[in-house]
């Protein structure tokens, strides 16, 4: 464009030197050529960039019908080992046909004991015929029951992932008032984690739950209340180092230390907090579930923990599990 206007410019520059050469008429006459010239280059240049911007579109519409089709590809594939059984079946079916017009031939041509024999034979195959064709509907018909029963199990799993993620952002927000040295929630296996350290819950070697440790249990029990559908594991956890005991109670062990934590918790969290007992399961791992190395005090500290465990209940997906076998 800038271009443009300097040629025309000079030219115009050029024609006043020597208008004394030009009449006003041929300058006019050369003016309007190179306005003309000027605007189609104008337009030329419009159409251009409105051509660039229809390609633009037209490339991103290649793109979405491609996705579109390679899900198509995708879904495809998934079917050709059904399609493949149903396929070799028809084909015993045609090959089992072929051999019962074959015999057909040979009764038009054979004599009166041959026929009843061939009869008697033809029959056979008859019943194996219709056997086959039992057998392909039976197959054709589990394939569909397990194709409902897999788009079910999907949805429930999806379903209860969607729950896991909503559960562990419930108890986030709920125990917000707490840092992560005393606790963290967490998602692994399909389970959410509440992990707490020994040193929130219980003094140095107790199994009694004190203040600020009843507070985070409160908080956990107000989520798990709203939430029927979830079952409980309460799971005691220590380092390695012997526990030495200095009275004849029954703590005697590090195992008989998180037996008594766990089942404490279990106590409070039902008897104090009004979780239903029937969902919940104490449990005393002892040393032998580290999540740290025990050859650090630092490593210790955390190896020495209560974790509630939540996972959605499974019964829906174990009875399909159930159904399909």
């Amino acid at each position: 464009m800038k271009k443009n206007l300097f040629l025309l410019t000079a030219a115009l520059f050029l024609l006043s030197l020597s208008s004394c050469l030009v009449t006003k008429k041929k300058f006019d006459e050369q003016m309007a050529l190179a306005n003309k010239y000027l605007a189609e280059k104008n337009d030329c240049g419009d159409k251009l960039a409105k051509a660039n911007e229809t390609i633009d579109d037209l490339n991103k519409q290649i793109a979405t019908l491609s996705d579109e089709i390679q899900k198509l590809k995708d879904n495809n594939a998934s079917l050709s080992d059904k399609v493949k059984k149903l396929n070799d079946l028809n084909a015993e079916k045609e090959a089992i046909c072929q051999k019962v017009k074959d015999r057909l031939n040979e009764i038009t041509n054979s004599s009166a004991s041959e026929k009843d024999k061939l009869m008697k034979q033809l029959a056979e195959q008859e019943k194996l015929l219709m056997a086959k064709g039992e057998d392909l509907n039976k197959l054709s018909r589990d394939l569909n029951d397990r194709d409902a029963k897999l788009r079910e199990m999907q949805a429930l799993i999806a379903r209860k992932d969607s729950a896991v993620q909503a559960l562990k952002k419930k108890l986030t927000d709920a125990l917000l008032g707490f840092n992560n040295s005393e606790l963290s929630v967490s998602v692994k296996d399909g389970k959410v984690y509440v992990s707490m350290s020994d040193k929130l819950l219980f003094g140095t070697g107790s199994f009694t739950v004190d203040k600020r440790g009843k507070e985070a249990l409160t908080k956990i029990a107000e989520v798990l209340n709203k939430q029927t559908d979830i079952n409980i594991a309460i799971e005691g956890h220590t380092d390695n180092k012997a526990y030495i005991s200095t009275t004849t109670g029954p703590v005697n062990s590090n195992w008989d230390l998180s037996v008594m934590r766990a089942s404490n918790v279990t106590k409070i969290l039902v008897e104090e907090d009004k979780v239903d007992p029937k969902r919940i399961t104490p449990a005393g791992k002892g040393q032998f579930f580290p999540v740290e190395s025990n050859d650090t005090p630092e490593g210790r500290g955390k190896n020495r923990r209560i974790e509630v465990v939540l996972e959605p209940d499974m019964k829906a997906i174990f009875d399909i599990l159930n159904g399909a076998q």
